[in-house]
């Protein structure tokens, strides 16, 4: 789950064009006090397609007026709306729908705001092939890929292309989308023949841009002459702590009953009814190490039964994510680190991740985050949170930073 270190605030935002507002939860942006001296501008953090991220708007003189904000890259665009509150802010909730540069300007009456560019990064993706661990020959072998983002909305679309160790192109589909989580799927039909190679893998394709493609471990089907009752679909890196699908597929013309998931270490289903000859279980496994897997099937159709049985090595816990961050000018810097900025000075952001993956800035306190430039609007302290959402390889990490921010010095008196 990607942790978002984030307050609600009252928002009045109104959805008026094709980009689309998130959900509730936005960042407690800069500013929620009254200032002296404000600027007029509109700041947001650079982001991550399909994950939500404030906009703030500064505009002390269109106080208590509807201020309309467009939002474009490439041919992808729309408009968002907010009041602009006594304090001279508003606070919009954005969810990119796309990676790329984005271009954010005042629109009519808010013209006078001028423009912001900032960089949206792509969603990582892994894909998942399932295939049979047995399968008749001739007979179809039905195949399901997955492919799934780690944080966010937006469920991957595309295509998946499947390839023996021959690289020759067995199977191929358009995925849909999962409901309910951030995965998308496609199941494929696949007739094993004889000398054309049973070792394969997925490569997932995307239809936009909004993810990043990925490919599959190999996994190995073992082919039969005979009729198979029953064949186990399993992903090829299985962690401790993380869910994992476990799949049974019934053989060709075998008949729909009951299907039950056991491990050498105890039971992990109970019988579950075969659907179009499928049954699935989500499995967490918590000890890691080598175990074996069966699954047992019968109906009392013609009474018929079979079972099939798996090794499989179930991996450590995942790693976290490690973030870093610097600041020009100061270098890397911690939790505790001495940062001190002066009302109307800027510093640039940097993030890195051991991942790779894009790291999301948010903050807390008398500051606003235009793309990567963290900007002090006011004294006090600045809390900045920096979020990964991690990859197939890693857990999401979060990280806060605190920022002095003094006044300015007095200028002496003439």
């Amino acid at each position: 789950m990607f942790s978002r270190k984030i307050s609600r605030i009252a928002l009045s935002a109104v959805l008026v064009g094709g980009v689309g507002l998130g959900g509730s939860l936005v960042t407690a942006g800069a500013a929620h006090a009254a200032r002296t001296t404000q600027g007029t501008f509109i700041a947001t953090p650079n982001g991550i397609a399909g994950v939500t991220q404030e906009i703030v708007v500064s505009a002390p003189r269109l106080s208590g007026q509807v201020v309309t904000i467009g939002l474009q890259s490439g041919g992808v665009g729309g408009s968002l709306q907010t009041t602009i509150g006594s304090n001279g802010y508003g606070y919009i909730n954005w969810l990119p729908s796309a990676a790329g540069t984005w271009t954010l300007s005042g629109l009519g009456s808010a013209a006078s705001l001028g423009s912001t560019n900032i960089t949206v990064s792509p969603l990582s993706t892994s894909t998942t092939l399932l295939a049979p661990n047995f399968a008749q020959l001739a007979q179809n072998a039905p195949l399901t890929a997955i492919v799934t983002a780690p944080v966010g909305t937006v469920s991957p679309q595309g295509t998946v292309t499947v390839y023996n160790q021959n690289l020759n192109v067995i199977a191929t589909g358009s995925l849909a989308p999962i409901a309910g989580t951030g995965s998308s799927s496609v199941t494929m039909n696949w007739s094993p023949q004889a000398n054309v190679g049973s070792t394969l893998s997925a490569t997932f394709v995307p239809s936009n841009t909004t993810v990043t493609g990925s490919a599959s471990p190999q996994t190995t089907v073992t082919l039969f002459e005979g009729v198979v009752p029953i064949a186990m679909r399993i992903s090829q890196y299985i962690y401790v702590g993380q869910p994992v699908l476990l799949s049974a597929v019934l053989g060709t013309n075998m008949p729909d009953g009951t299907a039950a998931f056991i491990s050498n270490l105890g039971g992990i289903s109970p019988s579950i009814n075969t659907v179009n000859g499928i049954a699935n279980w989500l499995w967490t496994p918590n000890v890691a190490g080598v175990q074996n897997l069966r699954v047992e099937y019968s109906s009392t159709v013609r009474n018929s039964s079979g079972s099939s049985v798996q090794s499989v090595n179930v991996l450590p816990p995942l790693p976290q994510d490690s973030i870093s961050v610097s600041a020009a000018g100061f270098g890397t810097i911690t939790g505790g680190s001495p940062v001190t900025l002066t009302v109307g000075q800027s510093v640039a952001l940097t993030g890195s991740t051991t991942s790779g993956a894009p790291v999301l800035f948010s903050e807390q306190g008398p500051c606003v985050i235009a793309g990567a430039n963290l900007i002090a609007v006011g004294a006090g302290q600045c809390v900045i949170t920096a979020n990964t959402p991690g990859t197939a390889k890693y857990t999401a990490d979060t990280n806060t930073y605190v920022i002095g921010v003094q006044a300015p010095p007095r200028k002496p008196r003439r």
